[in-house]
């Protein structure tokens, strides 16, 4: 018998791949910097650059830009340097071979560097990288069958919220701020960092507009020899061509820093930043669809052998984020204390099922640069204990560090740093759908009583009847002056024969 399909994309998740990786490197300080006497602090941020799919095995090539603060007796004031710690992590697993986009994130375990003479150094980063592959198999949905009046056939309906496009794709920020009145002019650049956040997406055609903001950080120095800081949200927009999707689809898109640089710009008219920023979006989309399968079939002519055949689809579903604080406060014995943020990060997400929900764990761990009591640049570490209650189980959950404030008053500074939990989920719904159908024409066929009377079994339904003894429902119905929709009574029924 002749079955016809319609394909349907589902994508879904493959798993979160983890490998860790470690480098050293031991390096000349550059002549043009001064001779280190002490490290103050040690600031890493993860750069990958390209990743590479061969039989198998992912291969991830980067770098850790490694900033280095320290102190010279040769000059005043804290100093940088920055060098970078290539890196080159290989991932094994078949799974990712069917994956179409497979996205590469990662954190920093371990960043440290230890002064071997005053003008050596030793450098020695430990990053983590996950890799999440999303694979986008067509599942085949029996619709309909040949044209064939003897066929009765049982369709049944569902709806479901499915991910049809999972895509990865690239663009470089650039833009320039200069800075306003009434600051510090730099003299050179410390430290900075960046956060991105994706606010809004507009679908028209096959184009989507992603705008977001980015948060940019920068730690410098004065021409004074002082420490100053400069905050800006810098918004930014791309439009992604080849989007195919439905007019109602609804999208979910997350963006991820790559490699960067930042720079110090000077002009006649003021000083300033310039940044260029390569970003990476993950772009999901997803459709509601209405499937309209057949899930059961025969003839009222011949005999039929059907075989069923379960089909999978996974229902991947990004959740709320939940959103909490983590505060830390620091004291010091000036009037006018000076801090600042070089460092956040999370540990692994526990979850644990309570009575009211998920509960959700993590460490936050945060290095802040200050000065004492003398005006000397120190570091400290702190860390504290976040947690939420989540009503859905998720899959899994991952901890990012939102863009920090920080307040200051009197000699207490109190830093808030929000944390977002993001939870995943996936429930795979199975369909039992006619797989293959055959008739059975060459056998002898037994010859149906003119007259059926018998009573449903528990559990049984007209359609069940009707196979049985390939006849037809509507005239089980009719016979037995049923309604439709009408319950079956609890009583003998009437089984006509189809001629």
């Amino acid at each position: 018998m002749e079955l016809k399909y319609k394909d349907i994309v589902n994508c879904e998740v493959i798993g979160n791949l983890v490998t860790t990786h470690e480098e050293t490197m031991e390096t000349a300080i550059p002549e043009y910097c001064p001779d280190m006497a002490r490290i103050v602090d040690t600031v890493g941020q993860l750069k990958i650059r390209e990743k590479t799919m061969a039989e198998g095995r992912l291969t991830v090539v980067g770098a850790v830009k490694v900033t280095v603060l320290y102190t010279s007796e040769e000059s005043a004031g804290l100093r940088s340097l920055s060098l970078s710690v290539p890196f080159s992590a290989v991932m094994d697993d078949k799974r990712l071979l069917h994956c179409r986009t497979i996205c590469v994130d990662g954190r920093l375990l371990l960043t440290e560097a230890r002064i071997v003479t005053n003008r050596k150094l030793y450098v020695r980063v430990l990053p983590e990288l996950t890799a999440t592959g999303y694979a986008c198999p067509t599942k085949s949905v029996c619709c309909e069958t040949e044209e064939d009046s003897s066929l009765r056939l049982k369709h049944e309906e569902t709806e479901l919220n499915l991910m049809t496009v999972a895509e990865e794709r690239e663009f470089t920020f650039t833009q320039e701020c200069m800075m306003g009145d009434g600051q510090e002019l730099p003299e050179d650049l410390l430290c900075d960092k960046i956060a991105l956040s994706v606010n809004e997406c507009q679908h028209f055609g096959n184009k989507l507009v992603v705008k977001g903001e980015a948060t940019l950080s920068v730690l410098y120095r004065s021409e004074h020899q002082n420490l100053c800081t400069y905050d800006v949200v810098l918004p930014f927009s791309q439009i992604i061509d080849g989007i195919e999707a439905a007019e109602d689809a609804s999208f979910h898109v997350e963006a991820r820093a790559m490699e960067g640089e930042m720079r110090l710009m000077r002009t006649d008219s003021g000083s300033g930043f310039g940044v260029v920023q390569k970003i990476a979006l993950l772009i999901c989309v997803y459709e509601k669809r209405s499937l309209s399968y057949i899930a059961d079939l025969y003839s009222t002519r011949y005999p039929c052998t059907v075989q069923r055949k379960a089909v999978d689809f996974a229902v991947d579903r990004v959740c709320v984020p939940e959103r909490q604080e983590s505060v830390q406060r620091l004291e010091f014995g000036q009037n006018r204390p000076f801090a600042y943020l070089t460092e956040a990060a999370c540990d692994t997400v526990d979850m644990t099922a309570g009575e009211n929900g998920t509960q959700l764990h993590t460490r936050v761990r945060m290095k802040v640069l200050y000065l004492d009591e003398t005006g000397a640049p120190m570091s400290t570490e702190r860390s504290g204990e976040v947690g939420s209650i989540t009503r859905e189980t998720p899959d899994s959950v991952c901890a990012v560090c939102m863009p920090s404030a920080m307040h200051i008053s009197g000699g207490v500074c109190e830093i808030s740093l929000p944390i977002e939990f993001r939870m995943h989920k996936t429930e795979r719904t199975q369909l039992m759908q006619v797989g293959s159908a055959e008739y059975q024409t060459d056998t002898a066929q037994k010859e149906m009583p003119s007259l059926i009377l018998r009573r449903m079994a528990p559990e049984e339904t007209l359609w069940d009847i009707a196979k049985q003894y390939r006849t037809d429902e509507a005239m089980i119905r009719s016979a037995n002056q049923l309604e439709e929709g009408e319950t079956v009574p609890d009583r003998m029924l009437l089984i006509p024969k189809v001629r």
